[in-house]
């Protein structure tokens, strides 16, 4: 137990009993904080007399030096002079009137025993004594943390390097005023000897991380403690919150810890003795505001290898509050299919109220769900829809797939495919056909099943009844457009994209080029102007690709030129450059941003802290532009792969000129915006720098007027090659 966390809590019986019986292997910094403690809670006459006793035990064990820090300590939290006066300055003087630095740090200091008060003097005396090599010490202004290098007491100086590599000498009466010592305990000390253990144990034990802030902050702090000491190692925003929620969830069921309050306001407590978790865990269950968020956290108990006695309270709690009729009935079938699958068994309320729900009056509209697909799809988690197939027969008896597959389409999208896959078990292939064709004319009204079913069923052959291939192709391809606008912030629409996408681009033999293989002009038209509504850059490479095997002009016949869309055309040297780019920004620039960021962040006082700012500012501006750079890559296309247009000068063209003023003739190559300044000799020029720009679209012969920042330029155009680019 810790004597400062008794104090905190005041038990001083509990203190005193701990006290004596440990106070021969007691350390004497612990001491030292519970004393500090029951001064600031004016409680020191709790305390004194086992202080002073506690220094008679250490002076007969030869530790005077101890016994002086321990009575001195005591004279600060509050202790009388003339009780404690006379006996630290005699044990001040037997341990260490022979060291050298005695007599400049007692003049120092004016430690003398005839003082007015002895109080300031031995603050400042005590702080002197920590000042050794090797010691770590906090500069509150702005500097951060450093190590004593150097202790020069005739000299009374002090050298101190800082973590950013800054060395620098003090005095020791500035030293006393501006430096904080840190135990070792301190997340600020650890982050000096070893930054990265510590930033892998924050994360591989957050509650390790969490023991040693409590520790500091003598068994309590609130989230904002733990943020700011987190926030002083580097941890902060996405990192912070991940770290908190897994940290708070282990607090949570931990032995050693405490947790009150909301997440974003919660008080964590180093507890004195071990807890019972499971006990804990009914506390915070019956705590818990409603059945959704129980269990949420019973389903934590499950994570990795679950403690059997935590699993039983849980379900236990759970089946009390499923109980309550006032709970959402989502919420209530969610319990119940989790009960079910660890015990096996239904719970006893769940089919009759299910069955209830089914016979409700059938809806006219032929479109609209039944309630009890409602229900299922109501439910929280793919996991708990996943686990609602196999209640189905329990409720809709023997033939229950029968009673299934006229609704198949109304299925919650984690019933998708288990269902899919019973039905077709069961030799009931034709009606899963029938829900394809149906789908196929209306693909936004069940987007997983039509998904699902496209995977089974799509060879790329005539299906006899159905669509064409390039109809089915283009019904997929809106699904997919649908889908990239919906998906946003809906985790099941993203989901069922990724699927599609995967369906219609992977394999050697990609779905959409079979579907497409024999379509017409027109029909591969459609699905450009369908993917350049919105698609992955999957399909829309693979629908550019497909559309110039079929015709390597294809592109050329449409209205306006490929350089006039939005996307960025560059070479695949450039297009490698710009991800190198992005790659070093991600991997190098950033990664030493963030340490820039955990030293500023070392130094304290954040609101005057130059270095902490000019770090932040440069993580603004480095995400902004990786993003940007991401957002650019996406929208990239390759010249190589454009058709170009014959006899027009357009990106990929070397073409030569003359300026028709002066008679000088140039040649420049014109490529993307990320290309190098030079190709084979010749000079690159961007198709979106204002030279290129006036000549894009000019055949050979033809004058043109540039408009360039320094005013207008006519130009003739003598010649246009298309060089290989690949070479």
């Amino acid at each position: 137990m810790s004597l400062p966390i008794l104090v905190t809590q005041e038990k001083w019986q509990a203190l005193e009993d701990q006290w004596r019986a440990r106070m021969a292997e007691l350390s004497i910094d612990e001491v030292m904080r519970a004393l500090d403690l029951a001064g600031s809670k004016k409680r020191l006459s709790r305390c004194l007399a086992l202080a002073q006793e506690h220094a008679k035990l250490l002076e007969a064990g030869d530790r005077q030096g101890d016994a002086a820090r321990i009575l001195g300590a005591a004279l600060v939290a509050g202790g009388s002079p003339s009780e404690l006066a006379s006996d630290l300055m005699r044990l001040a003087d037997e341990a260490w009137s022979e060291e050298s630095w005695y007599a400049p740090f007692v003049k120092l200091t004016g430690l003398a025993e005839g003082a007015p008060d002895l109080r300031l003097p031995w603050k400042s005396f005590r702080k002197l004594i920590t000042f050794q090599k090797g010691t770590l010490v906090n500069h509150p202004g702005g500097w951060g943390v450093g190590e004593v290098l150097k202790v020069d007491p005739p000299a009374a100086e002090l050298t101190v390097r800082f973590f950013n590599g800054r060395q620098d000498v003090f005095p020791m009466h500035a030293a006393v005023e501006i430096f904080d010592p840190l135990s070792e305990e301190d997340l600020r000390a650890q982050m000096y000897r070893d930054s990265e253990g510590l930033k892998k144990r924050a994360k591989k034990e957050p509650l390790d991380v969490m023991r040693s802030i409590l520790l500091v902050h003598n068994g309590k702090a609130t989230t904002a403690a733990i943020r700011n000491a987190l926030m002083q190692i580097g941890v902060e925003g996405s990192a912070w919150s991940a770290w908190w929620r897994k940290a708070r969830k282990q607090a949570e069921v931990s032995e050693w810890f405490e947790v009150h309050g909301t997440p974003q306001k919660s008080v964590v407590h180093l507890l004195l003795e071990a807890k019972d978790p499971a006990v804990a865990l009914k506390r915070i269950l019956m705590r818990t505001g409603n059945l959704a968020e129980i269990q949420a956290k019973v389903r934590e108990v499950f994570v990795g290898t679950p403690d059997p006695v935590l699993v039983v309270v849980g379900l236990e709690q759970l089946e009390l509050r499923a109980a309550d009729e006032m709970e959402p009935l989502q919420d209530r079938l969610a319990a119940w299919l989790l009960l079910r699958s660890e015990r096996g068994e239904s719970p006893e309320a769940m089919v009759p109220t299910l069955l209830e729900v089914i016979a409700a009056p059938e809806p006219t509209d032929p479109a609209e769900p039944p309630e009890i697909w409602k229900l299922f799809q109501a439910l929280p988690t793919v996991k708990d829809q996943e686990r609602a197939v196999d209640i189905l027969p329990e409720l809709f008896g023997e033939d229950w797939l029968y009673a299934v597959v006229p609704h198949l389409q109304h299925c919650a999208n984690g019933q998708v495919r288990p269902l899919i896959d019973r039905i077709a078990s069961a030799g009931l292939e034709a009606q899963l056909l029938e829900h394809y064709d149906g789908l196929l004319a209306r693909p936004r009204r069940a987007p997983a099943l039509l998904v699902q079913l496209a995977a089974m069923f799509e060879k790329g052959e005539e299906m006899e009844g159905f669509p064409t291939p390039a109809q089915r192709a283009q019904a997929l391809l809106n699904l997919a457009n649908h889908l990239r606008e919906g998906r946003r912030g809906n985790p099941h629409l993203t989901r069922v994209s990724t699927k599609l996408t995967d369906v219609l681009t992977k394999g050697d033999d990609p779905l959409l080029r079979r579907l497409l293989s024999k379509a017409d002009a027109g029909a591969l038209r459609s699905a450009n102007l369908t993917v350049q509504r919105g698609a992955d850059s999957e399909i829309d490479h693979l629908v550019t690709d497909i559309s110039l095997n079929f015709d390597r002009h294809f592109f050329a016949g449409q209205t306006g030129y490929f350089w006039e869309s939005n996307a960025i055309w560059t070479t695949k040297r450039g297009l490698e450059k710009r991800s190198s780019e992005l790659r070093e920004l991600r991997e190098v620039k950033i990664p030493e941003n963030q340490e820039a960021i955990g030293r500023a962040a070392s130094f304290g006082d954040l609101s005057e802290n130059s270095e902490w700012e000019a770090a932040m500012e440069e993580q603004r501006n480095l995400t902004s532009r990786a993003m940007a750079m991401e957002e650019e890559l996406r929208s990239a296309d390759l010249i190589e792969e454009a058709a170009l247009p014959e006899g027009k000068i357009c990106p990929g063209a070397k073409v030569g000129y003359m300026e028709t003023v002066s008679g000088e003739e140039f040649s420049i190559i014109i490529l993307g915006p990320w290309d190098e300044d030079t190709w084979k000799g010749t000079q690159v020029v961007s198709y979106r720098a204002p030279l290129a720009d006036g000549l894009l679209g000019h055949s050979v012969g033809a004058k043109a007027e540039v408009e360039l920042p320094s005013g207008i330029l006519e130009v003739k155009v003598l010649s246009i090659e298309t060089p290989d680019l690949e070479t």
